[in-house]
């Protein structure tokens, strides 16, 4: 099927055409709606470009590598589906690399993309810090960090301001009157579980409140650590009030570990966590949460990665968006 069967049916120039079906859409200012009508002709009439011949005029492949640390997590489930739609809409198609949550997983993958010359890579990274392959890697393909931060790295990246809204989260725990306050962190050493950490001890510090060992724990990021961790914080410290979950599913897994406890202790445990807002529905508790903007990360990902594979100059490639704070069933 050809360009003028896509002109036929939607009455648009060949060059408006070939413009939006190449990704070139935003640089000519075409509409949104007039992407939409397109891009919908295409599918309808079953539209197929030559790729090879397309990669060889354009010197790129229009594939973008996307890598997320666990897909498992909903969170990062609806951020790839996000950046997936995105990209598409820019002509790009997307491989997804799912790491599991280890660093021999990232660094196999971002070999993979390599060798397959996707014009751009946008990673959720496991590692902590720069390692050799991806410091040779940045200098050929553009990479934009999302979610997660490697320390002391130059990459460009799009992140939540972590450390305001854990301190804030536990904010509201303390001016709700509770004090032992227990966190159940992810990986240790992890960009996420340091920056939520250093929150919840901000609003300590600030408040008097001293910390307590036995009331923190780091494991891991499933729900599946978030059972052990709130077991083993529950036989501790039976005068547990509050938990700050890391993340969604470390709160999936504390909070039915939590329900055991108070029945044996025949009060309830405030639970607050990260990203499960969507999720209050299945828990008859009072709930506070920290949420991201999904929209905001991927749309702000997608279009520092495009600018950078367009070699266009940007003010900022390090970006930290805001996170909203939700109070769910407390009167």
């Amino acid at each position: 099927m050809s360009i003028k069967e896509i002109k036929r049916l939607t009455g648009f120039s060949y060059s408006t055409i070939s413009r939006v079906l190449s990704g070139k859409a935003e640089q000519f200012r075409i509409s949104k709606k007039t992407c939409r009508e397109i891009l919908r002709a295409a599918e309808k009439l079953n539209y197929r470009p030559n790729m090879l011949a397309r990669s060889l005029r354009l010197r790129k492949t229009m594939t973008i590598g996307l890598m997320v640390s666990d897909i498992q997590n909903p969170f990062f489930g609806e951020l790839g589906s996000r950046i997936e739609r995105l990209l598409r809409e820019h002509g790009y198609s997307t491989f997804l690399c799912n790491t599991n949550e280890l660093p021999e997983n990232e660094e196999f993958y971002l070999k993979i993309l390599n060798d397959r010359r996707v014009d751009g890579i946008i990673v959720t990274p496991v590692h902590t810090t720069e390692w050799s392959s991806i410091k040779t890697l940045r200098r050929e393909t553009p990479i934009v960090l999302i979610d997660r931060v490697l320390s002391r790295t130059r990459l460009p990246w799009v992140t939540s301001e972590n450390t305001a809204a854990a301190e804030r989260l536990t904010d509201e725990l303390i001016n709700l009157g509770y004090t032992r306050i227990a966190f159940l962190g992810g990986i240790p050493d992890t960009y996420i579980s340091k920056v939520r950490y250093q929150g919840y001890e901000n609003a300590l510090h600030k408040s008097g409140i001293q910390l307590e060992k036995d009331l923190i724990l780091f494991k891991g990021y499933s729900s599946e650590a978030g059972e052990e961790m709130m077991d083993r914080v529950g036989k501790a410290r039976p005068d547990l009030e509050a938990v700050f979950c890391v993340n969604n599913l470390v709160f999936f897994g504390a909070v039915r570990v939590a329900r055991e406890y108070e029945q044996k202790l025949g009060r309830s445990i405030m639970m607050a966590g990260f990203d499960i807002s969507h999720y209050v529905n299945l828990f008859e508790r009072p709930v506070i949460s920290a949420d991201q903007d999904v929209d905001a990360l991927a749309g702000a990902a997608v279009n520092l990665l495009l600018s950078l594979i367009n070699k266009k100059k940007l003010e900022k490639t390090q970006l930290m968006l805001p996170i909203a704070i939700h109070k769910h069933r407390l009167g």
